[in-house]
């Protein structure tokens, strides 16, 4: 069995010099890092507070009763709201009060709009129960014979373009990673051809001492391994003291919406693995870039 060894004075140290820096390079891949971190823990963002939302939404309906005259818009609402406390599929409905109404249309009529004294559609805020099956057509139904006039609409159904856009995003955020990603495998191919045109006697050395191809990429690949690992450990600690204070600012503001969006512990798990998968991938494209060159040699 023969056994490959290596030249004398084949040291991994001795070609592109362990411990200094290959000029801007680090530089570069922690730049990209941190712009990749950035990235995917928006789109984690994202998709937590989609799924937040969409498990918010999903068990609530609006019962809107339209009906010009009050006491009977009164009566209908007074009616429907007894028939949905006797369902056992609903959790529970809360007629909507008219300071809430007043409070609901402000912003387009007006502080001094009373609802006392305009037709607003009477809102009930049905909240089923998790375990419920809901059979919408039956429950609407029920409420129309009550009140013809009246809609029973999901509450997902209001927020349906905005999850739509929210699906935009973490879409958008992915295929930066991605192209993120993308950048640090080519700039290790840049950086690895560079190394190797820097060291071409050497490597001509190395091949008639006995060094083999494999023994020469790897030299390459390990060096170029470290580069991206410790950049990208560079760029996660700034990305992470940023999204720390942007954590920090939003937990500051009272907004549900905004506070589904904080990372949860798996998130981090999830961005903290990004500089590994970064030296892997420059692992492999500095292997497969000096092995092809290596071959137009011999």
């Amino acid at each position: 069995m023969t056994e490959t060894r290596k030249p004398s004075g084949f040291s991994e140290g001795n070609i592109l010099h362990e411990g200094k820096a290959m000029g801007p390079m680090p530089w570069v891949l922690a730049i990209l890092m941190f712009v990749t971190v950035l990235a995917a823990a928006a789109g984690l963002a994202m998709g937590a507070a989609s799924m937040s939302l969409s498990s918010d939404l999903a068990h609530r309906l609006t019962v809107q009763v339209i009906e010009a005259n009050p006491d009977i818009r009164h009566a209908q609402t007074q009616a429907i709201a007894n028939l949905l406390a006797r369902n056992p599929s609903v959790a529970s409905a809360k007629i909507a009060d008219d300071a809430e109404l007043n409070r609901l249309v402000s912003p387009w009529l007006g502080n001094d709009a009373d609802a006392a004294d305009l037709p607003y559609p009477a809102l009930i805020d049905v909240s089923m129960r998790d375990s419920a099956q809901v059979d919408l057509s039956a429950l609407t139904a029920a409420v129309t014979a009550i009140a013809p006039s009246a809609h029973v609409v999901p509450d997902i159904t209001w927020l349906s373009p905005f999850a739509r856009l929210l699906n935009l995003m973490i879409a958008l955020a992915a295929a930066i990673v991605a192209l993120m990603m993308t950048a640090v495998a080519a700039a290790v191919m840049l950086s690895a051809r560079a190394a190797l045109d820097t060291h071409r006697v050497t490597i001509d050395i190395l091949h008639l001492m006995g060094a083999s191809d494999s023994q020469i990429a790897k030299l390459f690949q390990r060096r170029m391994a470290i580069e991206a690992l410790v950049s990208g450990v560079v760029g996660l600690v700034g990305a992470v003291i940023v999204l720390l204070g942007v954590e920090g600012l939003t937990a500051s503001v009272s907004s549900e919406f905004l506070s589904s969006t904080m990372l949860q512990w798996w998130a981090w798990i999830i961005l903290a693995l990004l500089p590994p998968f970064a030296a892997v991938l420059a692992n492999f494209s500095a292997r497969n870039t000096v092995m092809r060159a290596l071959r137009k040699l011999t």
